[in-house]
């Protein structure tokens, strides 16, 4: 005689496990009711087997409760990876240009904890005048595991590398060198898949560099911006 271990047959199951007595075990679909004789069995690879009742010892199954929306789930433990993008908006600089930037950034690390995430990071800020790519070291960590928006809390210290090219075309030619850059802010992770999310975040961001001209000494300039960005995280 067929026995079934677990839940009502009503509920939805995942997957039945059939024991013979031989001592085979099969895991598939049935494709006949439980107390049919012969039974028919699908297993994951579309093999399909049949068997008498009497060469059957016991029939289980595994259920799982039917979710609807998104499966969110947080990581405490792991690789982690950012893509943020936004704006570097304000009007603190120590030159007379006070227009925003654009601003890019990727950061690759490892999350230890709830609270400490290290990894290291690179980008590309935009300014009017001078582009930047900036390499640093990241520090984050979230204030909550608990739900699906997450707030968070990030250090970002290094330093940025100027590219911008070389101006002939003033009375006096200027070269541009790159300097430190810190920024600190927090934000919030929206989780929509696993420990995927979506990313918003305020802070505040400085980049130091410096203009060189013949015949003149170094001109520092300080680029204090307020960093809007957005992107995703996994």
């Amino acid at each position: 005689m067929l026995r079934c271990a677990g839940p009502a047959w009503a509920q939805r199951p995942t997957e039945q496990v059939l024991y013979l007595k031989n001592g085979w075990i099969l895991r598939g679909q049935l494709l006949t009711a439980p107390t049919a004789d012969p039974l028919r069995l699908q297993t994951a690879d579309r093999n399909e087997f049949v068997f008498r009742q009497a060469e059957v010892d016991s029939l289980r199954q595994r259920y799982q409760p039917v979710e609807s929306g998104l499966h969110a789930a947080y990581k405490s433990r792991g690789f982690g990876h950012y893509t943020e993008l936004g704006a570097l908006a304000g009007r603190n600089t120590s030159s007379s240009v006070n227009t925003s930037a654009f601003s890019f950034q990727t950061v690759n690390g490892y999350k230890f904890n709830q609270w400490l995430y290290t990894g290291l990071g690179v980008g590309a800020d935009l300014y009017a005048t001078q582009s930047i790519v900036p390499v640093f070291a990241s520090v984050r960590g979230d204030f909550t595991r608990r739900g699906t928006i997450l707030p968070f809390y990030f250090l970002d210290v290094g330093y940025g590398f100027n590219i911008t090219g070389r101006d002939n075309t003033l009375t006096q030619p200027v070269t541009y060198e790159g300097g430190s850059l810190w920024a600190l802010g927090v934000g919030m992770k929206v989780l929509f898949n696993n420990n995927t999310g979506f990313l918003l975040s305020v802070g505040y961001r400085t980049q130091r560099t410096t203009l060189l001209r013949e015949a003149t000494p170094p001109e520092p300039v300080t680029f204090e911006r307020i960093a809007i960005r957005a992107g995703f995280a996994f």
